[in-house]
C-alpha cells in the first residue's frame, strides 16, 4: 500500500507555512505541492523514538565542513537525527520563498536547532535574526566562532574583558558613539566580576596587545549576548572545541564507549 500524501501533522505544517509566509494565501497545488514534500522528508524529524537537531550554518565550502562536522558528532547519539535544510529535497513552489518554507517547517517539528556561525555576512545573518525573534528561540542553541564573553559571569580575568572590548571595537554596522557607551557597559560589568579596569585602560591595553577577534556585526554580538544571558551560547576557536560544545547540547549521549 502506497504511502498516504498527507502527513498525520498537516495542521501544523501548513501553520508554520503560514508564519513563513506572513498570512499570505497558499495556492491548493501549492498546498498540495508542500505536503507531500513534507509526507516524504520530514517523518524523521517529528519521529517520537528520537530526537531531532535542525543545523544551521554556512554553506560555503570551509565552513560547510564544520557544520556537518556538528550534525555529525549529534547523528552519533542514540535515537538522533540530526540534518541540514540543504539536506532535504526541493519543494516544487516557484511562486513561494522556498527556504522560508523549509526554515519555519524544519524548526516548528525539531526538538532543537543548533547554528554554527562564523562571520558577519551570508545566509546565516537572517537565520539568526529568525531565530531570535521567534518561538523557534526557545529550542535554539548558538554556536559562534571566537566570541568573547560579554557578562560578568563569565569573566574570570582581565584578559576576558580586554577580549570583550577588542569584540565591541571590531563591531561593524556601529558608530563610535555606540562603541563607547558600550565599553563603559563592559568596564561596569567587569567591576561587578571584582576585575579593577577602566575604559582607558581597555583601549590603551588594547593599542599594545593584538587580540584577534571576528568583525561580527553589531546584530550579531546583540544577539549572541542574548544566548549568552540565555545559557546557550557556546563559543569555540578549534574544531575540536566545537565539537565539545555539541557534546553539551541536551538529548541522547554519544555512546559511552565512543567517549572512552
Amino acid at each position: 500500500m502506497s504511502s498516504p500524501s498527507v502527513p498525520p501533522n498537516a495542521g501544523k505544517i501548513m501553520a508554520a507555512v503560514q508564519r513563513a509566509l506572513r498570512g499570505l494565501d497558499v495556492g491548493s497545488t501549492e498546498a498540495t505541492q508542500i505536503l507531500s514534500w513534507a509526507n516524504s522528508e520530514t517523518p524523521a524529524i517529528y519521529d517520537r523514538d528520537q530526537t531531532a537537531y535542525l543545523v544551521l550554518g554556512s554553506y560555503r565550502d570551509s565552513y560547510l565542513r564544520r557544520v556537518r562536522a556538528v550534525s555529525d558528532r549529534l547523528n552519533r547519539r542514540y535515537g538522533t537525527y540530526a540534518f541540514l535544510i540543504g539536506d532535504l529535497t526541493d519543494i516544487d513552489i516557484p511562486r513561494l520563498p522556498e527556504f522560508r518554507v523549509k526554515f519555519h517547517i524544519t524548526a516548528t517539528l525539531s526538538d532543537y536547532v543548533a547554528a554554527v556561525f562564523e562571520q558577519d555576512a551570508g545566509g546565516e545573518v537572517n537565520e539568526l535574526g529568525k531565530l531570535g525573534e521567534t518561538e523557534y528561540f526557545e529550542k535554539a542553541y548558538a554556536f559562534p566562532r571566537a566570541y568573547h564573553w560579554e557578562m560578568e559571569g563569565n569573566f574570570a580575568t582581565e584578559r576576558d574583558v580586554l577580549a570583550a572590548g577588542a569584540q565591541i571595537m571590531a563591531a561593524t554596522d556601529v558608530d563610535e558613539e555606540t562603541k563607547a557607551a558600550e565599553l563603559e557597559a563592559l568596564v561596569d560589568r567587569a567591576e561587578h566580576a571584582g576585575i579593577d579596569i577602566t575604559v582607558d585602560d581597555v583601549i590603551s591595553k588594547l593599542e599594545d596587545q593584538q587580540i584577534d577577534v571576528p568583525s561580527y556585526s553589531w546584530v550579531h554580538l546583540n544577539d549572541f549576548r542574548l544566548f549568552e544571558l540565555h545559557g546557550r551560547c557556546y563559543p569555540w576557536t578549534t574544531v575540536d572545541e566545537l565539537l565539545g560544545a555539541t557534546d553539551e547540547l541536551p538529548g541522547s549521549p554519544r555512546p559511552s564507549w565512543e567517549q572512552q
